[in-house]
C-alpha cells in the first residue's frame, strides 16, 4: 500500500485508492481528472466518472468544472497561488502552455457532454446508445419503483401457496403474523442479485413427510395426556426432585390449563405455547436437585418427540417459503416487466452485466466502451456489489487504461447501503497498484490520535477481514482546528460508552 500523491501518481493501469473519511477523496478525483485533461489530452466526454447518488454526482460535476476553470485561469495569468499545488505543478511541468490552455478551454466549453454519472445513469446511457450490441429493445420505459408490481406478484404467490395449502401450515403462518407484506419485506433486499447462493439447512427434508411426523407425534401426546392427566399433574406438583425455582407450584396450574387448550385444538397448532418445553424430558432432567432422579412418564417423552417434530416442520416452512418466494419473484418480475416493456434500476445493472458477458455481442460492446471511455474514476467504490464491479472489471482489467477505484473499505461493512465487502476485496486483488490517502483534512488532531490508538493497537485484523487493514491517518499540518468545547469544557475527543444489552 503506497501513499498516494494525486499530483505525481502514474496515470495508467488499474488502481485502488483506499481513503478514510476526511482525507480528500473529492480533491484527489478532481486532481486526477484535471491531469487526464491537461497531461493525457483526454476530452471530458471520454473520462468516465461514476458515483452512487444523484447528489454526489452533482457535487462532483460542480467541483470538477470549478477546478478546471481555476487551473485555466492560472495558465492564463502565467502563475498560480502558492497553496494551489496542482496548478503550480501543472504550470511547472507543462512545456506548451498554449496547448494546455486550449485543452482546458475545450474541456470547459464541452463540459455539458462530460461523462459523469450515477452507476445507474451510466448503465442507462450505455444500453441506450448500444441497443444493438446489448440486444435490448429500443422501446422500454424506466420504472423507478417496482414496489406495486412486486406486491401484485407476492399476493399471487400467497394465493397459490396458501389457499390450497395444508390448514396446519396456513395457521402457523397466520399465528406468526405473516402476510404478503411481511413476506415481501423479507425477500425484497435479496431480489435482483443473481450472485447470491441460497443455502437452506433442511437438506433433503420433505414437507409432507415432516407434517405427517408432526401429526403422529401430536396424536401420541394428546392420547397420553387424556389418559394420565391427573398423574402427570401430581408428578409435577409433588416430585421432590424438581427445582422449584424452575417449576414453581403457583405456575404449574396455569401450564396445565394451557396444555389442555393446546392438545384439544383441531387442527393442531404448529406454534408451541411459551412453557411447552417444561413438559419435555430434557427440560425436566436439567431442572432437578443435585443427586435426584427426575420424574418420569411416557407423556414427557412424547412431548420431547412432539417438540422435535414441531421444530423440524416449522423450520422447513420458515426457510422454504421465503426461498420459493424469492425464486418466484425473480422469475415473475422479469417476465412481467418484459411483457409490459418496463425496466427497473436493478435491470439496468443486470442487463449491462449480461450484455458484456454475451458470447456473441459482448466482445463488440466491450471494445466500444473501451474506445469511448479512455479513463475511469469510480467514486465511493466501497458501495459497489458484485454485479457493478464485474461491469467495470469486464471493461478495463488488463487494458492498461488509467482507472482509479476510490473508496473506504471500512465502510464496505454497511450492507444496508448495498455494499458487498467481498466485491471490494476481489477488486483489491485485481488492481495493479494500491494507494492510500493518509492526511486527514477534516478531523481534529486529538480525535485522530485517539482513533489511531484504538484501532492501531489491534495489529492483526482490526476489522475482522484480512483484506481490510488499518492505516493510521495524520492531521493536516497547516489547518487550524479550534477545540470543541461543551459547556465551556474541553472533553476527551473519543469516549466509549458501554450500553447494557
Amino acid at each position: 500500500m503506497q501513499r498516494l500523491d494525486p499530483l505525481y501518481t502514474h496515470l495508467a493501469g488499474f488502481n485502488l485508492i483506499e481513503a478514510s473519511a476526511g482525507t480528500g477523496k473529492t480533491y484527489t478525483i478532481t486532481a486526477l481528472y484535471a491531469r487526464l485533461v491537461v497531461e493525457a489530452h483526454i476530452p471530458v466526454n471520454r473520462i468516465l466518472v461514476v458515483t452512487y447518488t444523484n447528489a454526489a454526482t452533482k457535487e462532483l460535476r460542480d467541483r470538477i468544472r470549478n477546478r478546471l476553470a481555476q487551473i485555466r485561469h492560472a495558465f492564463l495569468r502565467g502563475r498560480a497561488d502558492d497553496e494551489d499545488e496542482l496548478a503550480v505543478r501543472l504550470l511547472d511541468l507543462t512545456p506548451d502552455r498554449e496547448l494546455a490552455i486550449r485543452r482546458l478551454s475545450n474541456a470547459l466549453r464541452g463540459f455539458d457532454e462530460s461523462a459523469i454519472f450515477t452507476i445507474h445513469g451510466f448503465c442507462k446511457r450505455v444500453l441506450g446508445d448500444n441497443a444493438f450490441e446489448s440486444g435490448l429493445s429500443f422501446d422500454t420505459e424506466l420504472m423507478a419503483d417496482t414496489r406495486e408490481l412486486l406486491q401484485e406478484i407476492v399476493e399471487d404467490f400467497w394465493r397459490r401457496q396458501f389457499y390450497p395449502g395444508s390448514p396446519l401450515v396456513v395457521q402457523y403462518f397466520l399465528d406468526q403474523g405473516d402476510s404478503p407484506e411481511t413476506l415481501l419485506r423479507q425477500v425484497e433486499p435479496h431480489l435482483g442479485k443473481p450472485y447470491l447462493r441460497v443455502i437452506t439447512p433442511t437438506g433433503q427434508a420433505n414437507g409432507a413427510a415432516l407434517e405427517q411426523t408432526f401429526i403422529a407425534a401430536f396424536q401420541q401426546a394428546r392420547d397420553r395426556w387424556r389418559q394420565d392427566r391427573a398423574a402427570i399433574e401430581d408428578l409435577l406438583l409433588t416430585s421432590p426432585a424438581l427445582n422449584r425455582k424452575s417449576y414453581g407450584l403457583r405456575s404449574i396450574p396455569g401450564w396445565l390449563e394451557t396444555m389442555d387448550a393446546y392438545l384439544s385444538a383441531d387442527p393442531p397448532r404448529l406454534a408451541l405455547f411459551n412453557k411447552f418445553e417444561q413438559f419435555t424430558t430434557s427440560r425436566l432432567r436439567a431442572s432437578i436437585r443435585r443427586g435426584q432422579t427426575p420424574p418420569q412418564h411416557p407423556f414427557f417423552d412424547a412431548c420431547e418427540v412432539l417438540k422435535t417434530a414441531c421444530e423440524a416442520l416449522a423450520d422447513y416452512y420458515r426457510y422454504q417459503i421465503p426461498v420459493q418466494l424469492l425464486e418466484y419473484c425473480n422469475r415473475e418480475l422479469a417476465l412481467r416487466k418484459r411483457r409490459q416493456q418496463l425496466q427497473s434500476y436493478d435491470d439496468l445493472l443486470l442487463d449491462l452485466h449480461s450484455a458484456l458477458h454475451d458470447d456473441q455481442r459482448g466482445a463488440a460492446l466491450i471494445e466500444t466502451l473501451r474506445n469511448r471511455y479512455a479513463a475511469a474514476l469510480i467514486d465511493e467504490f466501497q458501495d459497489t456489489d458484485p454485479v457493478q464491479y464485474e461491469i467495470f472489471r469486464r471493461i478495463y482489467v488488463g487494458t492498461g487504461k488509467p482507472v482509479f477505484l476510490v473508496g473506504d473499505p471500512k465502510q464496505a461493512i454497511y450492507s444496508f447501503r448495498g455494499a458487498d465487502i467481498f466485491a471490494y476485496l476481489t477488486a483489491r486483488r485485481d488492481t495493479v497498484h494500491q494507494h492510500t490517502l493518509e492526511v486527514n483534512w477534516r478531523s481534529a488532531p486529538r480525535l485522530l490520535t485517539a482513533l489511531n490508538a484504538v484501532f492501531g493497537a489491534v495489529r492483526a485484523r482490526p476489522f475482522v477481514f484480512d483484506g481490510i487493514p488499518f492505516h493510521p491517518t495524520i492531521p493536516a499540518e497547516r489547518k487550524e482546528h479550534p477545540p470543541l468545547l461543551i459547556q465551556g469544557r474541553l472533553e476527551s475527543p473519543l469516549q466509549l460508552w458501554l450500553v447494557e444489552p
